[in-house]
């Protein structure tokens, strides 16, 4: 029985290798011993060094075993490799928290496949797990495949086509924009704000009757907090409250508050105000919501560690990557301040992310029919020994229980 507390552990390997720790300690040592040309007489610490940056590791691992065989849920994504933060998303997820606890208490080597990989990410590793779990069970590796193209091929349809159809958009919106007519440029994500204020392409007309019939029906303070007050937007010369910039709103309402007489956090109270009043609750929520995926994206691409070896070892599938991060992020400009310059960053980036999600899957596009038909094909000779096996049973257990047999 293994007898120690976990974090006591994890104190420990911060002391090895977090920020002040030993491994910098050891590192600012052999920085100025090379501006002082006396690096040689620091040899004996090499080993030290080494030490320290395989210890830290071991350690964590030790303490995620120790949380295991406690219960504690994150224990077997520590043992894994994650951070604590991310153990702490991952153990969310029951069915993955136990595969992870029972695998890091088996201390064998037979569950090394659940270890997480080199610049593998979190939603990476959930994704492997549920494929590599399905040919362990199976023994077939293929089937395994096929659910990981399938996990792949979700994510790829419900990427690519949005990128594309965003960029399309945009494109479309800034020939409008800089034609004839001049049309005003509007915030991604509004199409539900413009449909209840009976607005909308010459393609959506009929549905901007029906949804303008519906807003009709609202309390106008209802219909202002779902689709925005245009009464803001008219602060900065914009008829409809899709068109606004948030960020110059804030400034104009400031102002007066400050010509009423207004103190400082009045005028700030009243800026806020009008920006979340001009946006209301569908460009609101939508635009927290994209802010929210340029984050995590953002924090996936930070998990694949070094940029260039993960670069190196999957040049489309990171650059890719890189797209979808620029891509969220335009798409919250453009939802806060829609100009040409954000919807053009979304046209732009929306192309190359969809371009480069559709290369990226395109083996797999072509190739997963084929693996399901296989697939399918031994799911079916499994099934029919089965099926087999379940007729000679009940034959047995018929003879062995018939008297005139």
């Amino acid at each position: 029985m293994r007898k120690a507390n976990p974090e006591d552990l994890e104190q420990l390997a911060k002391l090895l290798d977090g920020r002040g720790g030993s491994k910098d300690q050891i590192a600012e040592a052999f920085t100025r011993a090379s501006s002082l040309g006396v690096t040689a007489k620091l040899g004996a610490l090499r080993p030290v060094q080494t030490w320290t940056a395989e210890t830290a590791p071991d350690l964590r691992k030790r303490a995620g075993i120790l949380k295991a065989e406690n219960g504690d849920p994150t224990g077997g994504f520590l043992w894994a490799g994650f951070s604590a933060e991310d153990a702490v998303l991952l153990a969310l997820n029951p069915q993955l928290a136990i595969l992870a606890g029972a695998a890091s208490l088996a201390d064998d080597g037979s569950f090394d496949w659940v270890k997480r990989q080199k610049g593998e990410t979190y939603s990476d590793w959930q994704n492997r797990m549920k494929s590599d779990a399905v040919a362990k069970i199976t023994g077939d590796k293929n089937m395994g495949e096929v659910v990981a193209d399938y996990l792949d091929l979700v994510e790829f349809i419900g990427t690519a086509p949005n990128a594309l159809f965003k960029a399309g958009k945009g494109l479309w919106d800034l020939k409008k924009y800089w034609g004839p007519d001049h049309k005003a440029l509007k915030a991604p994500g509004t199409f539900l704000a413009q449909m209840l204020r009976g607005q909308g392409s010459t393609g959506t007309m009929r549905l901007a009757r029906y949804g303008g019939r519906i807003g009709r029906m609202l309390p106008p303070p209802l219909l202002n907090f779902l689709a925005g007050n245009n009464s803001y937007a008219a602060l900065v010369g914009k008829t409809w409250a899709w068109e606004a910039n948030l960020l110059k709103v804030a400034g104009p309402a400031a102002r007066l508050q400050g010509a009423l007489g207004g103190g400082g956090f009045s005028r700030f109270a009243a800026g806020a105000g009008a920006t979340l009043k001009t946006a209301g609750w569908i460009r609101g929520a939508g635009a927290v919501g994209s802010a929210i995926a340029t984050g995590v994206s953002f924090y996936e691409l930070c998990q694949k560690g070094n940029p260039v070896e993960a670069f190196k070892k999957d040049k489309v599938g990171y650059a890719k990557d890189v797209s979808g991060v620029l891509f969220n992020a335009s798409m919250t400009a453009a939802m806060v301040a829609p100009n040409p310059w954000t919807i053009g960053a979304v046209a732009v980036t929306g192309l190359v992310y969809g371009g480069l999600s559709i290369w990226d899957n395109w083996d797999t596009v072509k190739k997963w029919p084929g693996k399901v038909a296989d697939a399918a094909g031994k799911a079916g000779e499994v099934i029919s020994k089965g099926a087999g096996k379940l007729a000679d049973g009940a034959k047995k257990l018929v003879s062995k229980y018939n008297p005139f047999d």
